[in-house]
C-alpha cells in the first residue's frame, strides 16, 4: 500500500533574501520536498526592502486599469485600507 506523505506546511509561500545559505541545493530540495513555496525574489535593490516586491505585485493583482493619477490612487487606497482590515 503506497501512502501519500501529506505537508503541514501546506500553503506556506516563503520569501527568502537569496542568502547563500538559503539558496543552497539541500534547503532548496527540503522545501520542495515539504510542498513549501519558494516565491521568487529579485536581486538586491536598494530602494526596496523584499516585503515591498509582494505588497507592489499584490497591488497590481488587484488594481483594474484607472484612467488618470486621482483614480490610481483612490484604488490604491481602498486596496490597502481593505487588507488593513483583513491583515493581509
Amino acid at each position: 500500500m503506497e501512502t501519500k506523505k501529506v505537508s503541514r506546511y501546506k500553503g506556506i509561500k516563503l520569501l527568502q533574501d537569496n542568502a547563500r545559505p538559503h539558496i543552497h541545493s539541500d534547503v532548496i530540495n527540503y522545501l520542495t520536498e515539504e510542498g513549501i513555496i519558494i516565491m521568487s525574489h529579485p536581486p538586491y535593490s536598494p530602494d526596496l526592502a523584499p516585503f515591498d516586491y509582494w505588497l507592489n505585485d499584490y497591488i497590481k493583482r488587484n488594481l483594474t486599469d484607472q484612467p488618470d493619477e486621482k483614480s490610481l490612487a483612490r484604488a490604491v487606497s481602498k486596496v490597502m485600507k481593505k487588507n488593513s482590515e483583513r491583515r493581509i
